[in-house]
């Protein structure tokens, strides 16, 4: 069954007069409005004109084409009111290593990734529509997507194993582990957990956890993994080489106690036989 397409909503037309700017961010915010409910292919340029109430031809005069769109939304997301606003598709080159100087200073190994993690979920809460948007441009393989991904992914990837190999050779974290895995490992598990919240189940029927909560056991297992915890382990593993190493020295001393009862024997089976003499 078809579903009827409705029409994108035409925003008034503005009485007073916008500047350059703000009109190439208002055919911005709607066009990506449009692209995150539509997708790119379900999205054309009239529709995204009519939604902003502008003629066809203002939207080319400020987006030669499609591309220049797609960069200017990255951008928009990028720059839009810091890092915390912009659904962790914040400039990697230094929105990320600006926030990852403002917590690696004062806070262990532990603590920067928990920060992170806490920091990517909350972006994401905040941004749905562009979690959609990308989700459109990966599936549809348009350019958009490449983009983002030459700007925002790669530098990001390239940071985070930059980190874990600085931390490696510091001996903060094992370096048997390839670093770029232990970094996308963690990415991996913040990706999963806003898809499944906001884009597949919102309805949160699955599972509902805090965002905090999410944070640090991400964390753990991180650090921990999700074996039995390392006390117990340990305590087990003591618990058994301390019974290895009792049960010789008991062998050892019933060995010499019996070894001590034969000598007394024969020493009296000795003094009986001189007595006989």
């Amino acid at each position: 069954m078809q579903t009827e397409r409705t029409e994108p909503k035409a925003s008034p037309r503005s009485t007073t007069r916008m500047s350059g700017e703000e009109r190439r961010a208002q055919i911005v915010r709607v066009a990506t409005r449009l692209f995150a409910e539509r997708g790119f292919r379900g999205t054309t340029t009239r529709e995204i004109a009519q939604a902003a109430g502008v003629s066809e031809a203002m939207i080319f005069r400020h987006f030669a084409t499609k591309q220049d769109l797609y960069r200017a939304i990255i951008d928009a997301k990028a720059c839009s009111a810091g890092p915390a606003q912009a659904c962790g598709q914040f400039d990697a080159k230094t929105g990320m290593v600006a926030f990852a100087t403002s917590v690696e200073g004062a806070a262990d190994e532990r603590r920067f990734f928990m920060d992170l993690a806490r920091h990517f979920l909350e972006c994401h809460e905040q941004d749905v529509e562009f979690l959609r948007l990308l989700l459109y441009s990966a599936l549809e393989g348009r350019e958009f997507f490449r983009l983002f991904w030459e700007q925002q992914v790669l530098p990001m990837a390239n940071f985070m194993r930059a980190h874990v190999q600085e931390q490696q050779r510091a001996g903060a974290i094992r370096s048997d582990l390839h670093p770029h895995l232990i970094g996308s490992a963690f990415i991996g598990m913040i990706m999963h957990r806003s898809l499944v919240d906001l884009i597949f189940d919102p309805e949160r029927s699955l599972f509902r956890i805090s965002t905090e909560r999410a944070a640090r056991d991400y964390t753990t297992v991180l650090f921990e993994g999700i074996a039995a915890s390392a006390k117990t382990s340990k305590g087990a593993e003591s618990s058994a080489m301390r019974s290895e190493k009792v049960r010789p020295e008991r062998e050892s001393s019933k060995k010499r106690k019996q070894q001590r009862t034969l000598k007394r024997k024969n020493q009296s089976t000795s003094a009986a036989n001189d007595g006989l003499r």
